[in-house]
């Protein structure tokens, strides 16, 4: 799930001392009014309480100390550009700024489509790349849509993120949407041009998975790279629509039972992934091709 004691130490100026009788910080439940989800392994761990909208995480830093963190706080922003079909109600090349929060269950997605006009301006939706006005991105559904915290970070990413993907979407303009004659092989230039794209390709990948490792928990990944033994993936094109091979599996063996996982809440979060994502996890989660 979280890395307890990375969370710990990032908001170390957040943390209040504890007065208690005892310097467990496993026994802290009833005090707290809250569970025990994630117990202290040993004094330079971290106790983890759930009380229902506030992660609680008690342990010794010069005396027991307790740090409160909201479960909406704990949300995760990913920016894509998107220039494959996904099957969605939005054409390609789009912008795609997906935002994730493991602690509250909730996911939403805000899309808009990229263009570029006669001046050679990128448009996102109907705002100008080079403009810096972000737009409404009202993430309706998402209970702390309002948190000033998290359009403060809605902000950030349209002002830093974007941009950076400025050549990215210029180049798509000159070279993406322009194809090869039926009887010309594709051809992609020469080894700093094949480099880029590697790199591009490796840091779409690790975005990707950093997402999704926050979406799965560690008995589904296991699960899933389980599955992922017995499949080969021979082309691109067969990238897609892993969650069949998971249900087959689920279906015939009771992967979810042996797992202690729920197939079905599984399958509805793997039959939602974009193909990037799919990529991202066969990357993860597949052996190594023996020679």
């Amino acid at each position: 799930m979280y890395d307890w004691n990375a969370l710990w130490h990032e908001h170390e100026a957040y943390r209040t001392g504890y007065a208690v009788q005892h310097n467990d910080a496993n026994q802290l439940a009833e005090a707290l009014s809250a569970k025990l989800i994630k117990p202290a392994a040993g004094i330079d761990d971290v106790a983890v309480y759930d009380n229902g909208e506030r992660y609680l995480l008690a342990a010794h830093q010069d005396g027991l100390q307790l740090l409160e963190i909201a479960k909406r706080s704990l949300f995760d922003i990913t920016l894509r550009f998107v220039t494959e079909d996904e099957e969605q109600d939005i054409a390609p090349p789009y912008i795609e700024i997906h935002v994730d929060n493991l602690a509250t269950e909730e996911q939403a997605v805000w899309r808009a489509a990229v263009s570029r006009d006669e001046e050679g301006r990128i448009w996102v939706g109907k705002r100008a790349l080079d403009e810096g006005v972000v737009p409404a991105m009202p993430f309706d559904e998402l209970s702390f849509t309002d948190d000033a915290r998290f359009r403060e970070e809605l902000t950030r990413v349209w002002h830093e993120d974007l941009p950076q993907l400025k050549p990215a979407l210029e180049a798509w303009f000159q070279h993406g949407a322009l194809s090869a004659p039926d009887d010309e092989p594709a051809h992609y230039g020469d080894a700093a041009r094949v480099q880029q794209i590697c790199d591009r390709y490796a840091e779409i990948v690790r975005r990707e998975q950093a997402l999704l490792s926050r979406q799965f928990s560690d008995p589904e990944l296991h699960l899933i790279a389980q599955v992922l033994k017995g499949v080969h993936f021979d082309d691109a094109a067969a990238c897609r629509g892993v969650w069949l091979a998971v249900e087959t599996r689920i279906i015939e063996e009771e992967l979810d039972q042996q797992w202690k996982v729920d197939g079905e809440k599984l399958l509805t979060k793997m039959k939602a992934l974009s193909y990037a994502q799919e990529v991202a996890l066969i990357e993860a989660l597949s052996p190594l091709p023996s020679n």
